[in-house]
């Protein structure tokens, strides 16, 4: 495992590796409770043996297991996080693991590709409302992928129903649920999977996403989206 350092250091980075300074000691304790849906974006992703996956804003590595048991300890898993506190523990359990094809990089993603266009899966979970040039995070993550790449997100979302209270707790956590980031994704990827869910009766709302980087400038149309309640809540 190799862990990478950006020298740059930018507000947001900032803001980031203070806010995660605490909350990374207990952050797999508590955030099974609303980050639901993050075994089903690895499922919808179909990723397979051999294959080179990025995760933009990894965290500690909650998602890696999933996705490691994915890749068979085969390819490659980049973990990607401008929080040097999530990223310690991301490190932490891969040594744990003996995961040996696993690189991590400490980088406020955007700015330019990290593989040139040669990755097969880019999935942000739970990070994409997190970021303050999230158009730039996107634009870079389609030049990431090979053509017919999957990108797959997973993140909180503001529908009618939901619940201002949260939200309003939500940007008190440094997220926020009131960008177009489903349509922006519908633009720059071929849709082949859309969900929107409602946890809780609509205490707040998320939504689950997996497109295709097309294999030409032009993109291919997308599949019917599926609306639903959230009754399976795993993580």
């Amino acid at each position: 495992m190799r862990t990478l350092h950006s020298q740059q250091i930018s507000t947001h980075r900032r803001t980031m590796t203070a806010y995660y300074k605490i909350h990374s000691h207990f952050y797999d304790a508590t955030r099974w409770a609303f980050l639901y849906g993050r075994r089903r974006l690895v499922e919808e992703l179909h990723i397979r043996p051999g294959e080179r996956v990025i995760e933009i804003g990894c965290g500690t590595g909650a998602n890696f297991a999933a996705i490691h048991t994915k890749l068979r300890n085969s390819g490659e898993l980049i973990g990607i996080d401008c929080s040097a506190p999530m990223l310690h523990k991301a490190a932490q359990r891969v040594r744990r693991n003996g995961w040996t094809n696993v690189r991590l990089i400490d980088l406020e993603y955007g700015k330019e590709t990290i593989t040139r266009g040669k990755t097969d899966v880019v999935l942000f979970s739970y990070s994409l409302s997190m970021i303050a040039d999230w158009e730039l995070a996107l634009a870079c993550a389609h030049s990431e992928l090979w053509p017919g790449g999957r990108i797959g997100v997973l993140d909180f979302c503001k529908r009618a129903n939901s619940s201002n209270w949260f939200a309003e707790w939500l940007a008190l956590n440094h997220v926020t649920v009131d960008r177009p980031y489903q349509e922006r994704l519908r633009r720059l990827f071929a849709e082949r999977v859309h969900m929107c869910y409602d946890a809780w009766a609509g205490l707040w709302s998320f939504y689950l996403h997996v497109g295709l980087k097309p294999q030409s400038h032009k993109l291919a149309g997308s599949v019917s989206p599926t609306n639903g309640e959230a009754r399976d809540t795993s993580s």
